[in-house]
This record gives structure tokens, C-alpha cells and sequence, in this order.
């Protein structure tokens, strides 16, 4: 397929929505391995680890969140990665076979929304971060960081504006800078915590707000886990499908988007038991003094970016599937992306930073049913086959029409799946229900989702001959 014209503009297909051939994908393991590790470790880290440490003490906290994380990128793993590095394609094109060929908008907004919400915090703590260091260093007044957090937040969305002009291009090459001093950094930062504490009052720190049941905590632990790492949804496709060959992108996407969050994890939880905050900007300066606090502190205002190009950019290769974003320039379809984020990190930041928790737990209400119906039809009904033909076939001669373009079986499914989530924890709350404090929430809903689509498929929707399944895949 090569370059296509758009807007007078020549745009690599690795920034559209079409699949890419062979010959397009030019990523090695190594570069999605570095691109996985600078998209997955980033500030949002610190926030995780913290609401872990609001549960559990130290031993149990790393035990829970390195468990639910690495639970959690493989069920994603089965879910995307298999179709979009077989075929070259997004996450939000590998739904249509499930949603239908309207029906994948679903997920379209769904992606948008929660990248939304991964890069307005990124925005709000680089801001934060920076402003932090003007301040400790006596450049300007605390008075004055309101304003400048608002100022440095624009100044970052038209930053990121102006990287991705080059698209997957510019995606790779900071990567491969920012991952090795992610890693770096984040080994340093565990050391000064280590060394200014030592092991026996990491050991003997306990949780501020743990409840009495001690299951319960543990199950806590694990849920934020596993809601963190299956918001990874949006993002895997958009990487692997660029790596030449499936075999190349498990291992690499694996370790490199679930191992580092729970590492960096740690220093959230730390924080939390030890000096009672997850944010790294405040006790920095305190822990590293002045010169090595502010070395961090603008490492971590710069690794944001890492995370926020890849965001975005995946963002926009989701929205590259509505016809009308196929007809705009890759810079139009990166501002409008752009927009919604600099208006929440500049209008509401406290406000956002606050509900953060709330944030991803509604991610694991929203994600886990849609990852649960997605291995089941891709592995059980479609057989891992789909047809190219009919995924960028819009018109009612798609396989994949199903009723007017909507397969109710996985709206259905999806709303079972959702009913399940809140029954057994309220994302607003924190409230539970048993069987909780044995299951978590995110693996029943995800089990409810494909349960009920398996049903509803077999029973109703093969037998009336919709949606493809008996019909020749190629």
C-alpha cells in the first residue's frame, strides 16, 4: 500500500487504519520491547502503586501487584495481540468481527476516552514535576505555580503536537532513548528509598487505610493490577501490528508493558508506606537533595512524554477508522486528539489527579467483559481467521453486518459483563460484594462476558446465519 495522499499530504500507512502488508512493518522485537517499556513506565506508575499501598504493607503489596499485573497483560495478550500481529490491524479494527461494522465505534470510544485519561494525568504531573523544580530552585514563587502548571500543560500538548508530525517514526526514536533511563532512573530511586529507610521499616510500614479483612486487601492489590495492565488494550495493537511477524511481538509486549509497571509500582507503594504520599515531586528533593532531586524531577517531567507521543498516536490510529477522519491530515487527526487532553489538564488537574482510582476502576468495568468476548470469539467461533474483505466493508454485503451493523450479542454480553463489575465492587465507591474478596471484579465480569456471548452466539446468532461464522474465512 505504500504512502496515500491525503490532504495534499503523504502519509505513511503505518498512521492509517488499513492493515499494513509485510513489507510496511518494519519494527524489530527489540524496538516494540523499548517502545512497550517507555509506554508502560511513566508517572501514572507512582498513582498505582500508591492506591496498592493504601491496602497493603510492603511484602504483600509487591506480591499482589506484580501478580495482578502479569495476569492482566496476558489476558490482554490473548485478546489482541494474535489478530492485529496476524493481520496487521488496531485494536479498534479487530472488534468489528464482534461489534459489527457499526458497532465497532463501541470500542472507538472507549479507547479514546481512556487514553484520554492515561495522558491527562501524564500532562498533569509533568507540569506538576516542572513546576515543582522552578519552585525548589528559586525560580519562581509557589504563588505562581497555578498558573504555571496551566502554561506548562499547553506547552506539552503542542510539544507532543509537533513530535508526531512523523508519526510511528518519532513513536520509535523516543523510545529508544527514554526506556534505558526509565530504567535507570526508577533502580536509583528505589536505592535512595532503600537507603534512606533500610529494610526493617519497609518491612514493619503498614497500609493507612486497610480494611480488617486481610483477603480482602490482597484481592484490592490484585484488582488494581489487573485493571491497570488491561487498560493496556487500546495501546497493544497499535504497536505489534507494526513488528513483521506474531512470534515477535508476545514476549517483547509481555515483558516490556507488564513486568516495568509493577517494578516502577513499587515506588508508589513505597511512598505510601514510608512517607505517605505517591507523589514523587514532593519527597524528591528531601530523599536526593537538591541536585540529584531535580535531576529526577526533570527526568520524570521528560519521561511523560514517552508515554503521552505513544498514547496519542495510538489514539489516532483508532480514529483513523471513521470515514471522515480517513479524509483529514495525520496533523488534524493528532490536534483533535490533543484537545480534550489539554482541556482536562488544564481546566480540571486537582479535580482528575483526585479520581484517579475511581479512573481505573472504571477502566476495568468498561475493558474486562470486552477482553473476555474477544478471546472467545476470535480463538472459539472465528477459529483465529478473519476476512479482510469484509472488515473494511461498511455496506450491508459485510460478513460482519450482522443486524444493521450492531451484533447484539455483544452488547448484550458487554452489559452483563458491566452489571457483574458493579455488583461486586462500585467503582465510585469502593464497595463490595461477595464472592469479591475471592474472585476480584475484573475476572468474573470478564468470565460473565464471554459466557453469555458463547451463548447467545452458539444458540442464536450462528443458527440464524449472521455474523460470518459458517462462511468460508480467508
Amino acid at each position: 500500500m505504500g504512502l496515500v495522499l491525503v490532504d495534499n499530504q503523504k502519509v505513511n500507512e503505518a498512521e492509517g487504519a488499513y492493515p499494513l502488508l509485510p513489507h510496511e512493518r518494519t519494527w524489530s522485537s527489540r524496538t516494540l520491547f523499548l517502545v512497550s517499556i517507555s509506554t508502560s513506565v511513566a508517572t501514572w506508575c507512582f498513582l498505582i502503586g500508591g492506591y496498592i499501598g493504601n491496602y497493603l504493607n510492603a511484602k504483600m503489596g509487591v506480591a499482589a501487584l506484580t501478580a495482578g499485573m502479569m495476569i492482566g497483560m496476558l489476558l490482554v495478550s490473548l485478546a489482541v495481540i494474535p489478530a492485529t500481529a496476524k493481520y496487521g490491524i488496531d485494536s479498534v479494527t479487530s472488534t468489528k468481527p464482534l461489534f459489527g461494522n457499526r458497532g465497532w465505534i463501541i470500542a472507538l470510544l472507549l479507547q479514546y476516552l481512556s487514553v484520554i485519561g492515561w495522558n491527562s494525568i501524564l500532562l498533569i504531573f509533568f507540569a506538576k514535576a516542572a513546576a515543582r523544580m522552578l519552585i525548589i530552585t528559586g525560580i519562581i514563587s509557589e504563588s505562581q505555580s497555578s498558573m504555571l502548571i496551566s502554561s506548562l500543560a499547553i506547552a506539552a500538548v503542542i510539544t507532543i503536537w509537533l513530535l508526531l508530525k512523523s508519526g510511528s517514526k518519532a513513536v520509535k526514536n523516543i523510545s529508544a532513548i527514554i526506556a534505558i533511563l526509565i530504567i535507570l532512573v526508577g533502580i536509583w530511586m528505589l536505592y535512595m528509598m532503600v537507603n534512606k529507610f533500610g529494610f526493617q521499616a519497609i518491612a514493619a510500614a503498614q497500609p493507612p487505610y486497610a480494611s480488617h479483612s486481610t483477603i480482602w486487601n490482597y484481592t484490592t492489590g490484585i484488582e488494581i493490577g489487573l485493571v491497570s495492565l488491561i487498560a493496556w488494550w487500546p495501546y497493544v495493537g497499535g504497536i505489534v501490528r507494526i513488528v513483521p511477524k506474531a512470534s515477535q511481538t508476545t514476549l517483547p509486549s509481555m515483558l516490556g508493558l507488564g513486568f516495568p509497571v509493577a517494578v516502577m509500582s513499587t515506588i508508589g507503594l513505597l511512598s505510601v508506606l514510608l512517607i505517605g504520599v505517591p507523589d514523587p515531586t514532593i519527597w524528591m528533593i528531601e530523599l536526593g537533595g537538591m541536585i540529584y532531586g531535580s535531576i529526577v524531577l526533570a527526568f520524570i517531567a521528560f519521561a511523560n512524554f514517552g508515554s503521552a507521543v505513544i498514547g496519542v498516536y495510538i489514539s489516532c490510529i483508532g480514529l483513523r477508522n471513521l470515514t471522515i477522519m480517513q479524509k483529514q491530515s495525520w496533523n488534524t487527526v493528532t490536534l483533535l486528539t490533543l484537545v480534550p487532553i489539554c482541556f482536562v489538564s488544564v481546566m480540571i488537574p486537582d479535580l482528575f489527579f483526585a479520581k484517579f482510582g475511581h479512573f481505573l476502576t472504571l477502566l476495568g468495568v468498561f475493558f474486562a467483559p470486552l477482553i473476555g468476548i474477544q478471546i472467545i470469539d476470535y480463538f472459539v467461533f472465528r477459529k483465529k481467521q478473519l476476512s479482510m474483505k469484509d472488515l473494511y466493508d461498511s455496506s450491508s454485503s459485510s460478513v460482519y453486518t450482522f443486524w444493521k451493523g450492531w451484533n447484539p450479542a455483544s452488547l448484550i454480553s458487554l452489559t452483563c459483563g458491566f452489571a457483574t463489575y458493579f455488583y461486586l465492587l462500585n467503582p465510585l465507591t469502593y464497595g463490595s460484594n461477595t464472592p469479591y474478596q475471592y474472585t476480584t471484579a475484573t475476572l468474573p465480569s470478564m468470565g460473565v462476558g464471554a459466557l453469555v456471548y458463547w451463548i447467545i452466539t452458539r444458540f442464536v446468532v450462528i443458527p440464524l446465519g449472521r455474523g460470518g461464522y459458517k462462511s468460508k474465512q480467508h
